[in-house]
């Protein structure tokens, strides 16, 4: 039996390049596949992203998907200074929100007095107004502090950290 040489070469030349043109396309097309799944991925699970990696946050807020863990939220915060006899006081009220459709536990509060700068000048924690709160129940809460520090421009509040123990503390920095 005669090979045809020529027939041959033909064969193998024209079998090979649609496989080296598929080469070519499958790699940018997995990347993307790859890419669009880790994004999916990345919107899907922010909440257990962000349990593990509090700092990713700061991330999700800033492309406009806050990610809330506790499912809580602290409203209608207002300062007022209560002038008496002795040093003045301030009053901070406002109200927390549970947003979930169970009963949901209320952590400490962590209050932070602030200079212009955004420098914490005294920063302290207080109990929450109840224990837990019902499904979408809201309660007041308020704190107040005698003889606040000169320069105060601010007041953050934010649920404290779990060791926070309710104890009047002032800030190291």
């Amino acid at each position: 039996m005669t090979l045809d040489h020529k027939f041959r070469a033909n064969c193998d030349k024209n079998a090979s390049q649609p496989i080296r043109q598929a080469h070519g396309v499958i790699a940018p097309v997995s990347i993307l596949v790859g890419l669009v799944i880790a994004a999916t991925t990345a919107l899907a699970a922010r909440a257990a992203i962000v349990s593990m990696a509090p700092a990713m946050a700061a991330v999700y807020a800033g492309v406009g998907l806050p990610v809330n863990l506790r499912s809580l939220a602290i409203t209608g915060v207002h300062v007022t200074i209560v002038q008496s006899e002795g040093p003045d006081e301030l009053l901070i009220t406002g109200e927390l929100e549970n947003l979930r459709d169970i009963k949901t536990p209320v952590p400490n509060l962590r209050l932070a007095l602030r200079d212009e700068n955004g420098r914490e000048l005294y920063v302290w924690t207080t109990r929450g107004p109840k224990n837990s709160l019902n499904p979408r129940e809201q309660a007041p809460f308020r704190a107040r502090l005698a003889a606040p520090p000169a320069g105060v421009r601010d007041i953050l509040v934010k649920f404290g950290a779990p060791g926070d123990k309710g104890l009047f503390t002032e800030s190291s920095s």
